[in-house]
């Protein structure tokens, strides 16, 4: 796939066009305002999805698909919108749906969720696509279903199948205008956000971070986006979704779900950390939660160890139940022992974690 990247660093056009790296720890689209994303390990993701599975014995893949279709129609739609101007009125127009569609297949690719090839396309009712390499196809499938419907706002029904390294997704459309089965139960959520004074190296070019060009490996061909310093596979996530299917699986399962989930990242967390501990944990701990900042996951502020009793303040948090479940895993794999970890809700733009031996 031919791609248009930055001469200087080599990072992808959509990834410039897209994406805005802010001072407060953040990172929100260009073309969305107050629309976040952020960057994370394909293997949390998975890890969230699979460990709560485990733990409750059934898999959630339906739920979490609900979840990613509400928040991408959400997300599409606010790209769209009206007050858009000739971006809303082309995107959607008969000429301009087709070419918005290439687009947002190319973005899939370039934020590692795969590679989308499609089938069949019949402009306003049906979509047939396979994708090679998805890194979660619940995730998938409901990122790229919620974002037909918006795009032609319309309510469609969709199946999958899955095969080794691919699945193939089938779009038909329902109905006129998108019908949400539960309104009150998601909605596009602004989230408060504090100032900050992050600063980044950026590429005098195309003003992508070079802690990010530096890092990562865009395969677009294959749709995967790899790190150089783990060879871990990684995507580009719009917070929106992630909160909204931790959102989802509580509605449907229950107040215990935010707590299994950050169980299931701090295991994944200190798996991943294994024989990383250090005599001067304090100084660890605030260099492993410096690279919150660039991956759009927050703004750590306050980084206090006394004793056992570790205490982090993260403004901007991008989600509560993941940011705490990393810290309690950085606190299992650099203290030996297994924390117990609380924290406070988001509200007022930031979120307080306390680990303390179990």
């Amino acid at each position: 796939m031919s791609v248009i990247r930055c001469r200087e660093c080599g990072g992808p056009i959509y990834t410039r066009i897209f994406r805005r790296w802010n001072s407060d720890g953040t990172v929100t689209g260009r073309l969305s305002s107050g629309v976040r994303i952020c960057h994370i390990e394909a293997g949390e993701v998975c890890a969230m999805v699979e460990g709560v599975s485990a733990r409750i014995g059934y898999p959630i893949d339906r739920i979490v698909v609900e979840g990613e279709r509400k928040a991408s129609r959400n997300i599409t739609c606010e790209t769209l919108s009206a007050g858009r101007g000739l971006l809303g009125i082309i995107g959607r127009s008969w000429g301009g749906s087709p070419v918005s569609l290439k687009i947002s297949l190319a973005i899939s690719r370039s934020v590692g969720f795969g590679a989308p090839e499609v089938l069949k396309y019949i402009r306003g009712r049906e979509l047939k696509l396979k994708v090679q390499n998805p890194f979660c196809v619940p995730i998938v499938v409901g990122d790229l279903w919620g974002n037909f419907e918006a795009l032609h706002r319309i309510t469609a029904e969709a199946s999958w199948e899955e095969e080794p390294g691919a699945v193939t997704i089938n779009m038909v459309k329902v109905r006129d205008e998108m019908v949400e089965e539960y309104p009150d139960r998601l909605s596009l959520q602004k989230m408060a956000t504090l100032p900050g004074d992050v600063g980044f190296d950026r590429c005098r070019r195309c003003g992508i971070p070079r802690e990010v060009t530096g890092s990562i490996e865009w395969d677009l061909d294959a749709g995967v986006v790899t790190s150089r310093v783990t060879g871990r596979r990684e995507v580009t996530v719009m917070v929106e979704g992630v909160n909204a299917v931790i959102s989802e699986l509580t509605g449907e399962l229950g107040d215990e779900i935010p707590g299994m989930v950050q169980q299931v990242e701090q295991e994944y967390v200190a798996g991943k950390m294994e024989g990383s501990r250090l005599p001067d944990t304090t100084r660890e701990y605030g260099v492993l939660l410096d690279e919150l900042r660039v991956m759009g996951m927050g703004n750590p502020v306050e980084v206090e160890k006394e004793g056992e009793r570790l205490k982090v303040r993260i403004n901007n948090p991008f989600c509560e139940p993941l940011l705490a479940g990393r810290v309690g895993g950085y606190y299992k794999a650099l203290e030996g022992v297994t924390p117990l970890v609380t924290w406070t809700p988001d509200e007022e733009g930031y979120t307080v974690i306390e680990a303390n031996p179990a």
